[in-house]
């Protein structure tokens, strides 16, 4: 005879079998019920009878069900983004249990941006100098969090008091940014040369989400400007960068990212004159980690990177100096 399946906890009672997840998951994905029937090697029939249970049991529908299509409703939207983030963090969970057979993995977390641009294009000089590192870099714009354990490291822009001071955490900086004007070099000539930062609003001004930025570069140039309300507004810098480099117009841009662009001639600055990014660029890492071998080599190897732009940041100010102020005109006798 057999046993009784043991009662589950009333919390696991209470949601949603994984089968139906995933058949909603999927189709939220697809659009379509043939599709995602097709994904999981289901009939086209069971998969919406798995969302119709699912709708069943949370009490409202999930999809308009169109001919041939299948889209979320208000409600199958933000059922699909929360979803989408509890596979995110399984998946993390799932990957960081892979530790206990490969001692020598390092999971890091960067910012897109950061990653793409800034780390990416240095990890042959790590994987000649520490092969034994078997480096997973996950990259995102979310928000993480360290003392759960799942990532070693996260490289973040942070300000001195973001972070600093939390219980358990370690941070320091890697390198301070520097904001300049980016654009091609067509732009830059045409429709004339830009000499001056008052011309700069003969072009369009890309923006990030801190559009204030203009603002500060501006005043630091001691040039007052009536910024214009229109122009493409990105949320990633990485993104801002690249529009830059497409010709799309004139981007407050970080010096540190854009150096392979610079250097290559897709981006030139134009106008002389920097300032400061209001966050540092730095690496967090939960305490327990930090006396690890792997990490304080990893660490060592970071930290000869970011010197190396520290020093082409400085190399980079000596060569563009910010303009002195004009002297004051004599007045005729």
């Amino acid at each position: 005879m057999r046993k009784p399946a043991p009662d589950r906890p009333a919390s696991l009672r209470a949601l949603p079998s994984m089968r139906a997840l995933g058949a909603f998951a999927t189709t939220a994905k697809l659009g379509s019920f043939s599709k995602a029937g097709a994904e999981l090697g289901m009939t086209q029939s069971a998969v919406s009878h798995q969302i119709r249970m699912l709708e069943e049991q949370l009490g409202q529908p999930l999809f308009n069900r169109l001919h041939r299509n299948a889209v979320l409703t208000d409600a199958g939207r933000d059922l699909e983004i929360t979803l989408r983030d509890c596979f995110e963090r399984l998946e993390l969970g799932l990957k960081r249990l892979e530790q206990y057979r490969k001692p020598n993995q390092l999971i890091l977390h960067a910012r897109p941006a950061f990653a793409q641009r800034w780390l990416l294009p240095r990890l042959a000089g790590l994987k000649a100098r520490h092969p034994e590192i078997d480096l997973w870099l996950f990259s995102t714009d979310q928000p993480i969090d360290l003392a759960r354990g799942e990532i070693h490291l996260a490289i973040l822009p942070l300000s001195p008091a973001d972070g600093r001071d939390r219980q358990g955490m370690a941070t320091r900086s890697l390198f301070g940014d520097l904001l300049t004007p980016l654009c091609t070099p067509a732009l830059a000539r045409r429709p004339k040369p830009l000499r001056q930062p008052a011309d700069l609003l003969s072009r369009p001004l890309l923006h990030d989400e801190r559009r204030e930025d203009w603002v500060r570069w501006f005043a630091a140039q001691d040039t007052r400007a009536s910024l214009p309300t229109q122009g493409y507004n990105f949320g990633d810098s990485g993104a801002l960068l690249q529009a830059a480099a497409e010709g799309l117009g004139v981007a407050l841009g970080s010096l540190a990212l854009a150096a392979a662009d610079l250097e290559a001639g897709r981006l030139v600055a134009p106008l002389p004159g920097t300032i400061p990014a209001d966050q540092d660029w730095s690496v967090t890492l939960n305490e327990n980690a930090a006396d690890r071998p792997m990490i304080q080599r990893f660490l060592q190897w970071l930290d000869g990177e970011a010197a190396l732009t520290r020093a082409w940041l400085a190399d980079w100010t000596a060569v563009h100096p910010a303009p002195t102020a004009a002297p004051a005109a004599r007045k005729r006798k």
